[in-house]
């Protein structure tokens, strides 16, 4: 999700107030809410290289570990010439993390918080061990490298100026700007905090009638 929210500029004129009252978001997504989100993304296809790709069914169970992430257990099909998997192949009970994280965004373009995918078990039962290992991490490097995310630009999305109607004539806008956003996993749910900065810019016309 990306959607920008930059500032309103005013038609009236003003200074803003010295200090600012702080104020907080809190979305809380439980595991069932997850649960239902991935169950709407399956069948999940993830391209691998340039002609393989891996196809993630519904999840048949999804877990919460705190202070790490999701764990989804699902059955999948593999589909990777370059590793030798020149047909299709089942992958029963794998298991794929989903990590979120609040990170800077490009170019000091504000805080995204971000949901990456990692596989942790191949599970390719039927192939040698060291055929599974080296899929886990080839499809882990890919999923890297192609940047297979969920990822929301939270700190430009939210941080917005309100313009004031005129006969609010001692008020011009109501800026608000995002300070941290903070992502704890518990055992029963993901929770994203954000924390607001909110700054009252008066009209100068109040200060004009003041100083006459």
């Amino acid at each position: 999700m990306r959607a920008a929210a930059g500032p309103l500029r005013s038609s009236r004129s003003g200074t803003a107030l010295a200090n600012t009252e702080r104020m907080r978001l809190e979305a809380v997504l439980t595991r069932d809410d997850l649960h239902g989100i991935l169950n709407q993304f399956a069948p999940l296809e993830i391209r691998l290289g340039k002609n393989g790709n891996l196809l993630l069914d519904s999840p048949s169970k999804v877990a919460l570990i705190p202070g790490e992430g999701l764990s989804i257990v699902c059955h999948a099909t593999l589909h990777w010439p370059v590793l030798g998997v020149s047909v299709p192949v089942s992958m029963r009970g794998l298991t794929v993390e989903v990590r979120p994280a609040v990170r800077p965004g490009l170019a000091g373009g504000g805080d995204v918080v971000a949901f990456t995918l990692q596989i942790d078990r191949a599970g390719v039962t039927v192939l040698p061990e060291v055929i599974d290992d080296k899929v886990t991490s080839r499809v882990n490097q890919e999923l890297v490298e192609k940047h297979v995310e969920l990822s929301w630009n939270f700190a430009k999305s939210l941080s917005h100026v309100f313009e004031l109607p005129d006969a609010l004539a001692s008020a011009a806008a109501l800026k608000l700007k995002v300070r941290q956003g903070i992502v704890v996993v518990t055992e029963s749910a993901v929770v994203f905090t954000v924390d607001f900065g909110a700054e009252v810019q008066r009209a100068s016309g109040l200060l004009e009638r003041r100083l006459t």
